[in-house]
């Protein structure tokens, strides 16, 4: 559905300097009716990247492919009618005051030449799609955050895209609603097959409602992936902001272990990893640990302090034995030290 293809895009610097590199040769492909987070840092490039996506930014090289069509490529009416496969929910909504939220909801069919008996059926269906109903003729003033952030779906789906890119879509928002909106999110993309992609820094809303994750740094990507499996790895950047461990004793050697319970034919719980341990001539103790739900299966995170029967570290030997068993029981690993 979108595929990016040595994507780059470079600022000329205020002053003659360096210029500055946004995105430095984004090669990412993600699947049609996935939900997909990309998260990063501030200045990491989300936001040019979402310009490049919508045509906003013309890339310095590199495609971006939106259902087989390279947006870099086009200008004029073409390039319009390409933004039409991709809608747009930002973090403020930025409703017309002086329009209902039915109203707002048709605005991007008006602008697009649609018949007022079409845009009336339209939003009807947009509506209680939504959740809105009963609703459609308030202004903005007399709607909840939660209410003002559905007109913003609704909007952006006005025109049947095949892409929904949502902009920090519940960082305005209290948790509660955030949940809410995030369920609505995960609805429609079951209801209407559609791409979401969600720029975010909250790594709740990635564990909640995304199948994939990519994160940027400086430009390029650092990590991409399933969501499970990016959680389940302790090497990579993102496991420990997505499963993160509460503090944890100092001064002792340990272990962090990533476990899929759901998918280790071996380790079904965290009681699993210490039996495993003893059976090794060790004795392990959890000494911070946290268990998350991520694309519907159980992924854990575990600090393991592990010694042997004397009560000393355990031996470099027996560690390296431990993290090989721990390997062939599906279960990832890394060393750490306190």
């Amino acid at each position: 559905m979108i595929t990016l293809d040595g994507l780059t895009k470079v600022f000329p610097a205020p002053g003659g300097g360096d210029p500055v590199v946004a995105l430095g040769g984004i090669d990412l492909h993600l699947d049609p009716g996935r939900v997909h987070g990309i998260v990063g840092r501030s200045g990491a490039g989300k936001s040019t990247l979402i310009r490049c996506l919508t045509g906003l930014e013309k890339p310095t090289s590199g495609r971006v492919e939106v259902d087989g069509t390279d947006v870099a490529a086009l200008e004029g009416a073409a390039l319009r009618a390409a933004r039409r496969n991709i809608g747009m929910v930002f973090q403020h909504a930025n409703l017309l005051d002086s329009r209902t939220a039915a109203q707002n909801i048709a605005h991007p069919l008006e602008i697009a030449g649609v018949s007022r008996a079409k845009r009336q059926q339209r939003v009807a269906e947009l509506v209680e799609l939504v959740g809105l109903g009963g609703r459609e003729n308030n202004y903005p003033a007399q709607l909840s955050g939660g209410q003002i952030q559905r007109v913003g779906i609704a909007r952006g789906l006005a025109a049947e895209p095949k892409v929904l890119l949502c902009d920090e879509p519940t960082s305005a928002l209290d948790g509660t609603t955030t949940h809410q909106i995030l369920n609505l999110i995960g609805d429609l993309r079951e209801r209407l097959g559609i791409t979401v992609v969600i720029i975010t820094h909250e790594m709740a809303v990635v564990r909640e409602v995304c199948d994939t994750v990519t994160l940027l740094q400086d430009g390029t990507i650092t990590q991409t992936g399933d969501l499970v499996d990016v959680a389940a790895d302790p090497h990579g950047p993102l496991s420990a902001e997505l499963i993160p461990l509460p503090p944890a004793p100092t001064g002792i050697n340990a272990l962090i272990v990533n476990c899929d319970y759901g998918n280790s034919p071996t380790i079904r719980t965290s009681d699993d990893l210490v039996s495993l341990a003893e059976s090794h001539d060790a004795s392990a103790t959890i000494v911070a640990g946290t268990i998350e739900t991520i694309g519907g299966r159980q992924v854990g995170r575990v600090q393991l302090a592990l010694r042997n029967h004397s009560g000393e570290p355990i031996s470099r030997e027996g560690l390296a034995t431990f993290l090989r068993e721990l390997d062939d029981a599906g279960v990832v690993a890394k060393e750490v030290t306190a």
